[in-house]
């Protein structure tokens, strides 16, 4: 379900003119459509986002950018685990058992590493 600029101003309680200015910086952005932007689901949970960003953590328009591409990359990350997870549970018992073990032994020399 798509979103009007009027609905997500509304509904995230921000200013029409705060809303450009994101849009215009790239931080959101929505399709456009015979002038007016419409917003997926996923654009409206960003713009609830940099509000919070904004007006709760008090992260300035310099620092916003940089915030932002860390959070996608930290998404990104999430959606990669979650295939290899899903991809793991799919082989075989033998070989899920292998993979468990060798990653132990990876945790352990990156721990005594740490030590270090």
């Amino acid at each position: 379900m798509l979103v009007t600029f009027d609905e997500i101003i509304t509904e995230v309680g921000i200013g029409g003119a705060e809303l450009t200015l994101w849009i215009e910086q790239n931080w959101v952005l929505p399709v456009e459509e015979d002038g007016n932007y419409l917003f997926d689901s996923t654009d409206v949970a960003r713009v609830r986002l940099i509000a919070e960003l904004r007006r709760d953590m008090g992260v300035n328009e310099e620092a916003m950018p940089v915030v932002l591409r860390l959070l996608d990359q930290v998404y990104s990350l999430r959606h990669a685990l979650a295939g290899l997870t899903a991809a793991i549970k799919g082989l075989p018992e033998d070989a899920r058992s292998q993979l468990e073990a060798e990653l132990r032994k990876a945790g352990e020399a990156a721990g005594t590493a740490e030590d270090d």
